[in-house]
């Protein structure tokens, strides 16, 4: 469904919830595969653990754990 979107951090920041340390991450999927003057973007934010957060960052992962997010709320019912 979301293949062809590549999604991407556009800001973030740290909150803490609970006693926990999060991130708030905001973020942005493009349609790489959009006909001219159509496009169907998603942007939305959602939290995560803050080391989670970083490990995602050190592995180059955050544009799948966005995409993860994204595919698991579409498919919730």
């Amino acid at each position: 469904m979301m293949a062809e979107y590549e999604f991407v951090e556009t800001s973030s920041r740290n909150i803490t919830e609970n006693g926990q340390q999060l991130r708030v991450v905001n973020f942005r999927g493009t349609d790489q595969s959009s006909v001219p003057n159509e496009k169907l973007n998603v942007d939305g934010s959602f939290t995560m653990p803050l080391t989670e957060y970083f490990q995602a960052g050190v592995d180059g992962e955050l544009p799948n754990k966005i995409k993860e997010y994204v595919v698991g709320r579409l498919q919730a019912e």
